[in-house]
């Protein structure tokens, strides 16, 4: 038999009296009992035993460390359970401070005979000739006779303050018999307890704070999976995997009645005093609440802040705070951050406590960040501390209106959030910063407005060397022109005329900065390249690029300005060089800016159209969400929308094309953008005359106020060349669909004069595409065959094949002609070309939905059958058989290739909506409408369960 060795040390009389006292109270007291029973399971925990179960067993110990809050005893205890449901007993003690030796020795004890080892009738006072460690000893005998394992868990080791009683599981764990294993959790491992020298053995296993976090995987299950992917992102994030915040932000989402959000938050910061900041003196403490009003901090800036040396060793060597102090993410400077709930607790402790200090923190806080160019973290600070007018001085110390350019347009805009109204009132470069950050927030109209009312608030110019008048003058330039650029202003109205020279003569000012030098001549590249005036905007392209050298995201933006102009032009090489550098020049952590990500994809995908190249199949055909929650320029706008109506027209025909066009315009109309109202306008002019809807087109024309004649639509002045294009061929539509052959015909050669005058290769590859299919209708096939001639012979060097292949009805029976009436012209290998395309293009027509399939294909991703059911009023059996039908008319066989397939074809609707869709739903219910029905009728439970059964309604997506 193993006989647990202990040196012999007479145990005082008083400790033997305490121990026959304390036995009858163990077998009595249920509030002690409780320091044996194992924890029940809390609601809705997220289950982690396999983390360590296993491994329990196959060594001497286990123990987990960390700070409080990240679920040590919970998963201890589920371990616990889960062994003793694999018949492993297993016996549970809780330690607490006031555990001396000889009551910790009949808890261990009386905790190993409560888990059902056979020691209950030996448990007596004065057994084995009073040895102080009697408990001890007994449990070692009757764990050494069982066949099997037994483990003993003890939670919270570190609490017991007598050393002797650490000596006593330093006796168990280092003398105790090989089928003995012992399971614990801590905070820090107490002095004493030798795990390291059985570690180094290999028979103990130390389960640490990083292994304990939750995964993204295990915060999406204490959340049920009820999460959107973009609502687990902010959860991660935020609580950096502590559970106990995963558990706070659970608790905080489901109870939302009023006050429970407070009570909440009350018994949070309970926590974080009783259990996490407990046993911190008084001056840590207070150095603690000091540490959180930082949003982040390294060594110097809080040295500075705290006029103390060494502040950051201090911060690292609070116990508390292991695994809760962080790196800033993408930071490499040795910047830190508290955890946000700990700092959220801080914040709110010190305001409480001493608002004095509160206040002159913040402050010093923002002074320091202010210096360093932080603006908008220092703008933070100053109006924490209630000092709006340092966060004014904060802003223009900055820059004001050319923070866009040194810090970019979601620091911009960030500091707009926090810029209020008092703190601008008497500020003329504040007051132009609003009037620009609501041009770039969708408001032009305002942003118009209120540049009216500041324009004269300009100071004295008093001569050439007044700074003040330098800076406010180059405000005042960059937010006029960019209000005209995001098309607030008519590109020919006499307010967007006048910018142009005051930017070009500031431009060349020797007392500017070599950065808003670069911004001011990439300003005048942009209007240059709208208006089509290609050579003087490739001139100041070229003249910013040198003065931006060293700014990557500008440089994206010139190579992707310079990319449109040749796709304008014609020079499709030239504009994927120009795409493809943008593009490789953009960083990982980048990927939710639309500048330049969205950009390039929208723009590169616009020459793939252009040139009749397949799309790759995970980009949507619709314009993306996320253009309208940014400042996107009019040309991405343009560019969007028109691919996306094009492909719409392709795959599911002029109707749907239209429909989409129609959502567009509505959105266009929200926003008051002018020059984006004109471009929708035309596109969706020529939708209805390919609908046969002339007459509506003509009325249409006239509510819009767009040209009244050839001259307006071909007029390079007022417009851009986008513009031009556009209305230029609704307007050869609508004379082709009312039979005016002879004005349709001279309006096409003005507009392939103008496009082939202004290099605009593009528009005269459009302009005689459509002159074909005019004088085709004409009756004059002969001079279509000439058009077509044209058109082929310019893809020799232009390969825009998709003005061809987009008339396909009418131009197939050409090109076919042409090869066999000519099959030596030099244009035949093109010719065929695109035939093969046209061809292909109606082998792969998209199949016909009924309403209730298109419903259900638009649910498929992201939803099982019964959720689907219940949005649509149906039973699962009524989902299931439509799915069948669904994936034969696709030619799939799963869920996964239909939403691919889908999404190739164009069946899925688009994430471009307007209203409150657009701010943050991941998915909105189908819309009503759909494809035409089939003559197969469904089964009676395939039904809606009434007539009203609609999950909800919305409105479609919009392109």
């Amino acid at each position: 038999m193993y006989i647990l060795y202990i040196e012999t040390n007479s145990m005082a009389t008083g400790a033997m009296n305490l121990i026959r006292e304390k036995v009858g109270i163990l077998n009595s007291s249920k509030l002690l009992r409780r320091k044996v029973t194992i924890p029940d399971p809390l609601v809705g925990q997220v289950h982690r035993a396999k983390l360590l179960v296993a491994s329990m067993t196959r060594r001497r110990v286990t123990v987990l460390k960390a700070p409080a809050g990240f679920g040590k005893t919970t998963l201890l205890a589920e371990c616990c359970r889960s062994l003793r449901e694999d018949g492993v007993q297993t016996a549970w003690l809780s330690l607490d401070e006031c555990d001396e030796p000889a009551l910790l020795d009949n808890y261990i004890a009386f905790s190993c005979r409560a888990a059902g080892l056979g020691i209950a009738d030996r448990l007596v006072p004065g057994d084995a000739g009073g040895e102080p460690w009697i408990g001890v000893i007994l449990v070692a005998q009757a764990v050494e006779l069982l066949d099997g394992p037994f483990v003993l868990a003890l939670d919270e080791v570190d609490r017991p303050r007598n050393p002797a009683s650490v000596a006593l599981l330093e006796l168990l764990l280092n003398r105790g018999p090989s089928n003995l294993h012992l399971a614990m959790t801590c905070r820090r491992l107490p002095a004493g307890l030798n795990v390291g020298g059985v570690l180094l053995q290999g028979q103990a296993a130390v389960v640490t704070k990083e292994e304990l976090r939750f995964s993204k995987a295990e915060t999406a299950e204490a959340f049920n999976r009820n999460l959107t992917q973009r609502e687990l992102a902010g959860i991660v994030a935020d609580s950096a995997g502590w559970p106990v915040a995963v558990r706070f932000y659970r608790d905080r989402r489901g109870n939302t009645a009023p006050g429970n959000t407070r009570m909440l938050l009350d018994c949070v910061g309970n926590w974080m005093e009783s259990r996490l900041l407990e046993g911190l003196a008084p001056d840590e403490r207070d150095f603690l609440l000091d540490i959180g009003l930082f949003e982040w901090m390294d060594e110097e800036l809080l040295d500075e802040v705290l006029e103390h040396t060494g502040s950051m060793n201090r911060l690292r060597g609070l116990a508390a705070l292991d695994g809760l102090l962080a790196r800033v993410p993408g930071e490499a400077t040795g910047r830190w951050r508290l955890h946000p709930l700990i700092r959220k607790h801080c914040i709110k402790r010190r305001q409480q406590e001493n608002l004095t200090r509160f206040n002159a923190i913040n402050r010093r806080i923002a002074e320091a960040l202010m210096l360093r160019g932080e603006t908008v973290t220092a703008m933070r600070h100053a109006l924490e501390a209630g000092a709006e007018t340092l966060a004014g001085d904060i802003l223009e110390h900055a820059g004001g209106v050319r923070i866009q350019m040194r810090q970019g347009i979601e620091q911009f805009m960030a500091a707009n959030q926090l810029l209020k109204e008092g703190i601008i009132s008497k500020r003329p470069r504040l007051q132009r910063f609003r009037c620009l950050a609501l041009a770039l927030s969708g408001q032009p109209e305002e942003a118009r407005k209120r540049y009216a009312a500041v324009a004269a608030t300009l100071p004295p110019r008093a001569g050439e060397g007044n700074e003040e008048y330098l800076e406010l003058s180059v405000d005042d330039c960059v937010v006029r022109i960019d209000i005209a650029l995001h098309g607030a202003a008519r590109f020919g109205s006499k307010w967007a005329r006048s910018i142009l020279p005051d930017v070009s003569r500031l431009a060349v000012s020797p007392r500017l900065d070599a950065l808003t030098r670069g911004n001011l001549h990439y300003r005048m590249g942009i209007t240059h390249q709208l208006t089509g005036q290609f050579d003087a905007a490739l001139h100041h392209l070229a003249l910013a690029r040198p003065n931006v050298v060293d700014d990557r995201y500008m440089n994206i933006c010139i190579d992707l300005e310079i990319g449109q102009i040749a796709m304008a032009q014609g020079r499709v090489a030239d504009a994927e060089e120009h795409y493809g550098r943008a593009h490789g020049a953009i960083q990982p952590s980048e990927a939710g800016n639309v500048v330049p990500v969205l950009a390039a994809r929208i723009l590169t995908r616009e020459l793939a159209l252009e040139c009749n190249r397949p799309a790759p199949v995970e980009d949507s055909t619709w314009v993306p969400r996320r253009l309208l929650t940014t400042p996107a320029s009019f040309s991405l706008f343009a560019a969007a929308s028109g691919v996306a109506i094009d492909q719409i027209r392709r795959n599911k025909g002029v109707d749907s094309a239209l429909a989409a066009a129609d959502e567009m315009l509505e959105f266009a109309l929200g926003t008051r953008l002018p020059a984006l109202v004109r471009y929708l306008s035309a596109l969706r002019t020529s939708m209805l005359a390919l609908a046969g809807r002339v007459g509506e087109a003509e009325r249409d024309w006239r509510l819009r106020e767009l040209p009244e004649d050839s001259r307006g639509c071909l007029d390079l002045t007022g417009q851009s060349w986008r513009e031009m294009e556009a209305l230029s061929c609704a307007r050869l539509h609508v004379l082709t669909a009312r039979a005016r052959f002879d004005e349709g015909r001279s309006f096409a050669r003005d507009l392939c004069a103008v496009a082939a005058a202004r290099g605009l290769g593009r528009t005269l590859m459009r302009a005689l595409s459509l002159s074909m299919t005019h004088e085709f209708r004409a009756g004059e096939p002969a001079a279509a065959a000439g058009h077509l001639e044209d058109v082929l012979g310019l893809c020799g060097e232009t390969p825009y094949a998709r003005p061809l292949v987009r008339e396909h009805e009418l131009d197939a029976p050409l090109v076919e002609s042409l090869i066999d009436s000519v099959p030596d012209s030099p244009n035949t290998r093109t010719a065929l070309s695109i035939l093969a395309s046209i061809r292909s293009l109606d082998a792969g027509r998209t199949p016909v939905l009924s309403e209730r399939e298109q419903q259900i294909l638009e649910l498929l991703e992201g939803s099982q059958d019964k959720q689907i059911a219940i949005a649509l009023g149906l039973t699962a059996h009524g989902v299931r058989y439509h799915l069948r039908k669904l994936f034969t008319k696709l030619g799939v066989h799963d869920r996964i290739e239909a939403v691919r397939s889908a999404r190739a074809s164009g069946l899925i609707p688009g994430d471009f909506r307007t209203g409150p869709e657009a701010q943050g739903a991941d998915r909105a219910p189908p819309p009503a409408g759909g494809g035409g029905g089939l003559s197969e009728q469904p089964p009676p439970e395939c039904q809606t369960r009434g007539d009203d059964a609609r999950a909800a309604q919305v409105l479609p997506g919009v392109a």
